[in-house]
C-alpha cells in the first residue's frame, strides 16, 4: 500500500468517525427546535465553517424559513430566493467560492446582520419520497474554500439529518394528538360543573409557571404538565349531587369527594402510558397531600411528597379560591396569595409558594405591558 493510499484510507476512517459522532448526536433528539439546532452546530463543526443555515421547506406557504441560524434572526424566503432557493429548484450541492459575484446571491441578510459572507456551500436535504425537503447553506470555510470532500461530507449529513427530521415531525404530530386527548379528558371533567370549566387548563398553567421558575428540565415539566390537566380525573366517579352542589358539602358528601385523588390514581393506572409517563397515576393523585400530613387521600408528609404533588397543591388551592363558585366570589390574588402564606410550611412547600409568587408577579406584569400597548 502507498503512502496516498494510507493517507486516503486514513482520511476516510477519520470522515466515517465524524459522521458516526453527529448521526449519534442528532439520533438522540426528538424535540424539533432542539434538533435544527444541533444540526445546524455539528454541520458547522464538522465541515469547518463559521456558521450553517438550515432551511426547512414550507410548501403551503411556498417559502424556505429558518427557525435556526446560528447568530442570525429568523427568516423566511420566496422558495426561489437565494441560493437556497437556487438549490430547491435544482437539487443541485452547490460550492460557491465568491458569493458577491453570483447573480442568485442575495446580500440583503449580510446587509441587515452586518454579517460579511466569503465562501458557501449549500446542498438540498431530502426526504424518504427524495423530494426537497429542506436546505443546508454552511457559510465561511475557517481554513480557505469548500472542496469537493466538503460536498461529500455534507450530503451525508444531510441525508441522516432528513431522517431524523421525519422522525421528529412525526413524533410532534403524536405528541400533539397525545396532548389533545389529554386536555379532551380534563375538560370533560370540568364540564360538569359550569364554574368548574377551564379549572384544570388553569392548574396546568400555574403548575407549568411554577416548575418553570424552579429550573426544573424540560421532560419534568412536560410530564407535570399531563399530571396537572389530569389531576381531578377521579371526579369522574364522585355523583354530580356532590360535584354541582351549591352548597356546603355534609361531611358524609366531603368524604365522597375526598376519594376523588385515589380515583385518579385507579383510573389513570389502567391506562397504558410509556416509562417516561409512567409515574403519572400516582403524582396527579398527590395535589391534595399537606406538609403536616393531615392531607388526603394517602396522609404524606413533607419528605414523602413529591415535588410535583408539591407544586400542583399550591396551583390547585390558588386556582379554587381565585374562581368564581355557586356560594361565593372568586378571591381577589394579593388576599389569595395572603391565604396561601398563611399555610406555607404546614400545607405549601416554602420554596415551591415563592417560586410560586416570583411566576404571578411576572405573569401579571406582562399582562401589563400587553395591556399598554397601542392597538
Amino acid at each position: 500500500m502507498t503512502i496516498a493510499d494510507t493517507q486516503s484510507l486514513l482520511a476516510e476512517n477519520q470522515r466515517l468517525k465524524v459522521l458516526l459522532e453527529v448521526g449519534q448526536a442528532i439520533s438522540s433528539l426528538m424535540e424539533l427546535d432542539d434538533l435544527l439546532l444541533l444540526i445546524a452546530r455539528e454541520t458547522a463543526r464538522v465541515l469547518k465553517a463559521d456558521r450553517c443555515t438550515l432551511f426547512l421547506l414550507d410548501e403551503k406557504r411556498e417559502e424556505l424559513w429558518s427557525k435556526v441560524a446560528m447568530g442570525e434572526e429568523k427568516i423566511r424566503l420566496p422558495k426561489e430566493s437565494g441560493i437556497a432557493g437556487l438549490v430547491v429548484t435544482t437539487g443541485e450541492t452547490l460550492i460557491i467560492d465568491d458569493p458577491y459575484s453570483n447573480p442568485h446571491f442575495n446580500p440583503e441578510i449580510d446587509k441587515k446582520t452586518g454579517y460579511h459572507t466569503r465562501s458557501l456551500l449549500c446542498g438540498p436535504m431530502r426526504d424518504s419520497k427524495g423530494e426537497v425537503l429542506g436546505v443546508f447553506q454552511v457559510l465561511n470555510k475557517l481554513d480557505g474554500g469548500f472542496q469537493q470532500e466538503d460536498k461529500e461530507l455534507l450530503e451525508a449529513v444531510a441525508a441522516f439529518s432528513a431522517i431524523a427530521i421525519e422522525n421528529a415531525r412525526l413524533y410532534a404530530e403524536l405528541k400533539k394528538t397525545f396532548y389533545s386527548f389529554i386536555e379532551t379528558l380534563a375538560a370533560t371533567i370540568d364540564a360538569r360543573h359550569h364554574l368548574t370549566a377551564g379549572h384544570s387548563h388553569r392548574v396546568a398553567k400555574y403548575t407549568v409557571g411554577i416548575a418553570r421558575e424552579m429550573g426544573l428540565p424540560k421532560k419534568e415539566i412536560e410530564i407535570l404538565r399531563v399530571a396537572a390537566f389530569l389531576h381531578d380525573y377521579g371526579k369522574i366517579g364522585i355523583p354530580d349531587s356532590i360535584l354541582a352542589k351549591p352548597g356546603k358539602l355534609t361531611e358524609e358528601e366531603y368524604a365522597q369527594m375526598k376519594r376523588h385523588p385515589a380515583l385518579t390514581k385507579e383510573i389513570l393506572g389502567k391506562i397504558y402510558l410509556s416509562d417516561d409517563y409512567r409515574g403519572i397515576p400516582g403524582l396527579a393523585s398527590t395535589h391534595h397531600e399537606r406538609l403536616d400530613g393531615s392531607g388526603y387521600p394517602f396522609g404524606l408528609k413533607d419528605g414523602k411528597i413529591p415535588l410535583g404533588g408539591r407544586i400542583m397543591a399550591v396551583a390547585d388551592v390558588f386556582d379554587a379560591i381565585t374562581s368564581k363558585r355557586d356560594y361565593r366570589e372568586g378571591m381577589p390574588y394579593p388576599e389569595a396569595l395572603e391565604q396561601l402564606r398563611e399555610d406555607v410550611g404546614k400545607h405549601f412547600d416554602p420554596e415551591v409558594f415563592d417560586a410560586f409568587e416570583r411566576y404571578l408577579r411576572k405573569e401579571l406584569a406582562d399582562k401589563t405591558d400587553e395591556k399598554k400597548k397601542p392597538s
